[in-house]
């Protein structure tokens, strides 16, 4: 069978079909619509365009936000572009499509996208990382999923790093709010990538570029001795750059020696790199609704 994922971003929707095997076989994206009924209309047609080919059995959400799974009420602490989304309910689809819907936080299906098919088969106990728009996080614990009591577990971007920190760690890690910040100073929009490459001859890429991997390396240890778990797995569309592990991976190392600290974080790239959220959302759809 086939089944929609939905992948509900800051900046954009990511929308696949996802087959029994976890394999992505059809995939695009839509910019985020203007208030609460399009956004419904956007994924009804969503729906609708695709059944007819696809013969689609489910749809499953992941979402950016704080999100009750088992409600589908939504928090307020959820992307700016999304704000219109507080206080409503994403299980109002199941009266407008024909099919079992789930939604799940983001951090958590590229957790439980991991554990199915990805880098996680063989973890009983680890973090996901979901760098974009904001740093959301999803912990497993024993296999199972680790809600917290507000559904926010792992999701460290909206703590900060001081009482009187001026930014939380999203604001420091988040690979689109670093990108704001380039170009706050300089006028120009570039990738962190790019800012790595010309970081000896622009100080500002490399303050930057800098301040990045410190920041979540720091972010990373400071997660181990809360949580530790076996591993991190970073998702988003910055692990494409395949320098990000390894350079990553070093600063942690440095920061590990500096401070003599007793663990070593371990750090993997997500396998399904900007594909986890989706195959993860319709994992927890086909768990939960046992397809």
């Amino acid at each position: 069978m086939n089944y929609l994922g939905i992948d509900v971003g800051g900046s954009r929707i990511k929308t696949g079909v996802v087959d029994d095997l976890g394999t992505i076989v059809y995939s695009d994206s839509m910019p985020i619509p203007a208030d609460y009924p399009a956004f419904q209309l956007a994924i009804v047609n969503c729906f609708r365009s695709l059944d007819t080919e696809y013969h689609l059995a489910g749809v499953g959400i992941s979402s950016c936000g704080g999100i009750n799974p088992h409600t589908g009420d939504v928090t307020p602490c959820i992307a700016p572009s999304l704000q219109y989304l507080v206080g409503e309910n994403y299980y109002e689809l199941r009266k407008l499509l024909p099919v079992p819907i789930q939604v799940e936080k983001d951090g958590n299906c590229a957790a439980l996208g991991e554990k199915w098919t990805g880098n996680a088969i063989d973890l009983d106990s680890f973090c996901a990382l979901v760098l974009g728009t904001g740093l959301g996080g999803g912990v497993i614990y024993k296999n199972q999923v680790y809600e917290g009591a507000h559904f926010l577990a792992g999701d460290v971007g909206y703590a900060f790093p001081s009482y009187d920190a001026e930014s939380g760690f999203s604001g420091l890690c988040a690979p689109v709010q670093v990108e704001e910040r380039y170009f706050s100073l300089t006028g120009e929009k570039i990738n962190i990538a790019q800012m790595y490459q010309r970081r000896n001859k622009d100080a500002a890429a490399d303050s930057c570029c800098t301040g990045f991997f410190s920041h979540l390396a720091n972010t990373i240890i400071t997660m181990q001795y809360v949580l530790d778990p076996k591993a991190f797995l970073l998702g988003g569309g910055i692990t494409a750059w395949e320098e990000l592990i390894p350079l990553l991976n070093a600063e942690i190392q440095r920061q590990v020696q500096l401070r003599g600290l007793p663990a070593l974080p371990v750090v993997k790239r997500c396998r399904h790199r900007n594909g986890a959220n989706l195959i993860g959302a319709v994992y927890n759809l086909k768990t939960k609704e046992n397809i």
